[in-house]
């Protein structure tokens, strides 16, 4: 069996999509699903997206949709990621409090919910600044908890609204079905191609 994770949350919209290419019907509250392709049958699972990411790290799924941030922090390569979906573009970005002039390199800690992503990605930037790992959003912790945070900005009203400015940008990210090192790259392939085809045209 081919195992496909699929996100719940913000980008359910798009897996609506990726059900409907497969033949399933989604129903209110039901977060397994069966499909078949060719000769495969495909187990389809409605989770989180960062534990959607965290499985195909470890090969406990086949194929997954979830953001690049959530690939990144869980070392998923990008030769492993298949295609793009666009559910929302965002960009990693260090922010601090608005009225904070020190430089990022004066940083002492630094608020996330990509502990992993933040060590890469700050090494040179906020050198021995203490990475806190949050489940959620990280604005509303900057000043009192840490000195600054690693999170995604979309509009950047969130930030505007807790009193932050973007310090420094890491690039932008948006949703890729990504495989499994583990997985049957020809057994696969179908789910993928089937997949790609009902990507919206804007995608």
């Amino acid at each position: 069996m081919i195992r496909l994770g699929l996100p719940k949350g913000r980008m359910v919209s798009d897996t609506g999509s990726l059900c409907l290419a497969l033949g399933v019907d989604m129903m209110p509250g039901v977060l397994r699903y069966q499909a078949q392709v060719g000769g495969d049958l495909v187990g389809i699972y409605l989770m989180k997206a960062p534990d959607i990411a965290r499985m195909l790290k470890r090969g406990e799924l086949d194929l997954g949709l979830t953001g690049g941030e959530w690939l990144m922090e869980h070392d998923v390569p990008r030769g492993q990621w298949c295609f793009g979906m666009s559910s929302y573009t965002a960009t990693v970005c260090l922010l601090m409090e608005r009225h904070d002039i020190r430089e990022p390199r004066l940083v002492r800690s630094v608020v996330t919910p990509y502990p992993n992503l933040a060590r890469s990605l700050l090494a040179d930037v906020v050198p021995g600044a203490r990475i806190v790992a949050v489940a959620g959003s990280s604005e509303g912790l900057v000043p009192d908890l840490g000195d600054a945070c690693l999170d995604l900005v979309e509009t950047g009203s969130t930030a505007a609204l807790n009193g932050l400015a973007v310090r420094r940008r890491f690039g932008v990210v948006t949703t890729h079905l990504a495989r499994s090192e583990n997985c049957q790259v020809e057994q696969v392939k179908p789910v993928v191609k089937l997949l790609a085809a009902a990507r919206p045209a804007a995608s």
